[in-house]
């Protein structure tokens, strides 16, 4: 089993946050529009903070078993996973799983870590010569480019260690999906809360 514990926490910088009330819109999807929401993220990791009360509401929504997935995170991932909490709470979703999901969708990311630059680089990679992304050595740990492969796999690596803490089923199959678009329009009760976890996604 990975062991994450030993990062939680160091980097919180407590602050006082006000809830932002927020639309649900199309995921970013698109090359540019991804670029854009990256930019947008860089933007707000600037003052990324996280407060007491949500240090609190974090333990309360999740188990001891998965909670160090969560403060393993760099503070931007906790800031971003929580504002995806608010942004499902805020359009009705209170499914305890789908809770816990939005809180470690990104917890992948903790194994390696992954800066906003080439976060955006990946996007770019993947617009212009996505064959890059198979020809490349991508999971040999130490390289450059390993963040890469972090950041591309995250899910994957996510529901891996979701699985390993002892998640549910639920949980587990939330995270490994939820970078993967839905064929059609969501047609069971999982995959519309798996679209709603894509969308707040989406717009944080």
């Amino acid at each position: 089993m990975v062991d994450l514990t030993g990062q939680a926490r160091k980097d919180d910088r407590v602050g006082d946050r006000e809830t932002e009330n927020r639309r649900v819109t199309a995921s970013p999807r698109h090359p540019v529009t991804a670029s854009l929401y990256r930019a947008r993220q860089f933007f707000k990791a600037i003052r990324a903070s996280i407060s007491a009360q949500e240090r609190d509401l974090v333990e309360k929504t999740l188990p001891p078993p998965l909670r160090p997935l969560f403060f393993a995170m760099t503070i931007n991932d906790r800031r971003h996973s929580l504002d995806v909490y608010y942004t499902l709470k805020q359009q009705g979703y209170n499914d305890r799983d789908l809770s816990q999901a939005a809180l470690l969708h990104d917890c992948g990311k903790a194994l390696g870590r992954v800066g906003l630059w080439q976060r955006v680089a990946l996007v770019l990679i993947k617009a212009g010569k996505p064959a890059l992304l198979d020809r490349l050595p991508w999971a040999n740990a130490g390289d450059w480019h390993h963040a890469f492969y972090i950041q591309r796999e995250h899910a994957g690596l996510g529901a891996d260690l979701a699985y390993q803490a002892g998640a549910s089923v639920a949980v587990i199959d939330y995270i490994r999906r939820h970078e993967t678009p839905l064929d059609g329009p969501p047609a069971t009760l999982e995959d519309k809360m798996l679209w709603a976890l894509q969308q707040a996604d989406g717009v944080n």
